[in-house]
């Protein structure tokens, strides 16, 4: 009997290792599949970043077409240019016309053409009178006219005049015909889509671009569907072919930029240790990417980089002291294989206790747009008004603006500004504490992908620590042999790692290709 319940225990004893194995399987099973599930993510959201909007341009024909009616005489005539008025002193005697004008001209500072049919001689004593009077009563003295071309003043015979006129007249009726043609030509309207401009100011500037008739009306119409977002265009063929080309070249899809941002708060030490430090001298040399050259982690300066690993963005500092070839050190995000050095490092300082990471904020935003990253509190603050207690409240925030300007394809202008509110409770006023504000801004011009460190907002923290044995350290008269007391002062550096990606435009999606990852 007793072997019996032997056997029956050691039956049910291996049963229940055998389920338990059976259930740890399943559960590593499960575990493994849900890791895949997890990496299949990461994978995913790593090689998407989204993409830019690609091109296309939408322009509705319409059929119908209209004859403007022009008024009579729209054809504007040129204006005269005035003479100068200033006061002329002269004196001479017997001298010729044309050599007279060209000193009068000259005095005021006229180009002057004198018809070779313009000939004689003349005397003059005028003592400060206007120049046009004088110059006015030569030519009406001998027969004479005047004229100008542009900057050019030109003197001829009225027997010249009369023949220029006829000229004139002819060329008037001439451009008067062409223009009657070409007002008379049929009025073509065409609906376009604006995609991504602003259509209100497209508008504006395109009404400029219309032809105008005489009383300087334009001709032709440009109107605004704000529910459709297009324009309604009625004008000639010319003014409608430029317009159009102007739409095509304006209406184009902003490219789009991802920005990625490492906010952190580090000691002095640690920033050295970064290889940042404000202010130093760099003496070492930097990093050449070069094809098919090495990987980039473990060289040292003026070893080549092999870009298709990725890249180095090096940041200089003068690290005394430091055994590192050249004295310099390099930073940035330096990508090798799919890791992000730059946020394993700060994750490792971080676990290290050398560092904070206060926010690891990315934002999407358009080309010349501002992004805005801002993180903190509404500190309420007490105030007395005719004996009336009001709250108002101020931000004390940690602030980020950034602005791309992408310059080429692979090129950006970053416009950034940075702010940092901090509160002061061992300055009170009324009882509120006192916001300390540290701003930095600047312009700086990245390649995509290039990572730019913003530091300098320093902080510094005064720490007094009192230390002993419990009970011991107050005993009186030897309490002090079993206590001690120390001060620390600690720097704290605020670092800002901005790094910006733009996104390229999806590629045409064709039969039987897959749409990319979003």
């Amino acid at each position: 009997m007793l072997s019996n319940f032997r056997s029956q225990w050691v039956s049910v004893a291996l049963a229940s290792i055998f389920m338990l194995i059976g259930f740890s399987g399943c559960a590593q099973q499960k575990a493994q599949q849900k890791e895949t599930v997890f990496d299949q993510w990461r994978a995913r959201a790593a090689e998407s970043k989204g993409f830019s909007p690609p091109e296309q341009h939408r322009i509705i024909d319409m059929p119908q077409a209209m004859t403007p009616s022009v008024p009579a005489g729209s054809v504007g005539t040129e204006t005269v240019k005035p003479l100068p008025d200033k006061p002329v002193t002269l004196k001479i005697h017997q001298a010729d016309i044309a050599v007279l004008l060209r000193a009068l001209a000259r005095s005021v500072g006229i180009s002057i053409i004198v018809n070779d049919t313009v000939k004689g001689g003349t005397s003059l004593n005028v003592d400060k009178i206007p120049w046009n009077q004088v110059f006015e009563g030569i030519l009406k003295t001998h027969g004479l006219s005047y004229a100008w071309e542009g900057n050019l003043l030109r003197i001829v015979t009225l027997e010249d005049k009369a023949t220029i006129v006829r000229g004139l007249e002819a060329d008037q009726k001439i451009l008067s015909k062409r223009r009657e043609m070409e007002l008379s030509e049929p009025m073509l309207t065409k609906i376009i889509h604006v995609d991504y401009a602003d259509a209100a100011k497209l508008k504006t500037n395109l009404e400029k671009f219309l032809s105008q008739v005489g009383d300087g009306k334009p001709l032709g119409s440009v109107l605004l569907d704000e529910h459709n977002n297009a324009l309604i265009i009625q004008a000639t063929r010319n003014d409608l072919e430029r317009m159009i080309a102007l739409i095509t070249e304006l209406d184009q899809p902003t490219a789009q930029v991802l920005i990625e941002a490492h906010i952190i708060e580090a000691t002095s030490e640690t920033a050295r240790e970064l290889g940042v430090q404000w202010g130093g001298l760099y003496t070492g040399n930097d990093y050449w990417v070069t094809p098919n050259a090495g990987d980039a982690i473990g060289l040292t300066a003026g070893e080549a980089v092999d870009p298709s690993s990725g890249w180095a963005s090096n940041f200089p500092a003068d690290v005394s002291g430091a055994s590192v070839e050249g004295a310099g050190f390099a930073l940035g995000m330096i990508v090798q294989s799919g890791d992000l050095l730059l946020s394993a490092q700060l994750n490792a300082l971080e676990e290290e206790g050398k560092l904070n990471i206060l926010s690891k904020p990315s934002i999407t935003t358009l080309d010349n747009q501002t992004a805005i990253i801002e993180s903190g509190d509404e500190v309420p603050f007490q105030t007395v008004d005719d004996n009336k207690v009001q709250i108002e409240y101020k931000k004390a925030v940690l602030r980020l603006e950034v602005t791309p300007h992408v310059i080429e394809g692979d090129t950006l202008k970053m416009d950034i500004i940075t702010n940092k509110d901090e509160l002061d409770f061992t300055r009170t006023v009324s009882g509120n504490p006192t916001v300390i504000t540290k701003k930095a801004e600047t312009n700086v011009v990245l390649f995509d992908g290039q990572t730019t460190v913003i530091g300098g907002l320093n902080k510094q923290t005064d720490r007094d620590l009192d230390y002993g044995l419990p009970w011991l350290r107050h005993v009186p008269g030897l309490g002090y042999l079993f206590k001690g007391e120390s001060s620390n002062r600690q720097m704290q550096e605020l670092l800002i790692f901005i790094t910006p990606h733009i996104l390229k435009r999806r590629p045409p999606v064709t039969a039987g290709t897959p749409a990319p990852v979003q």
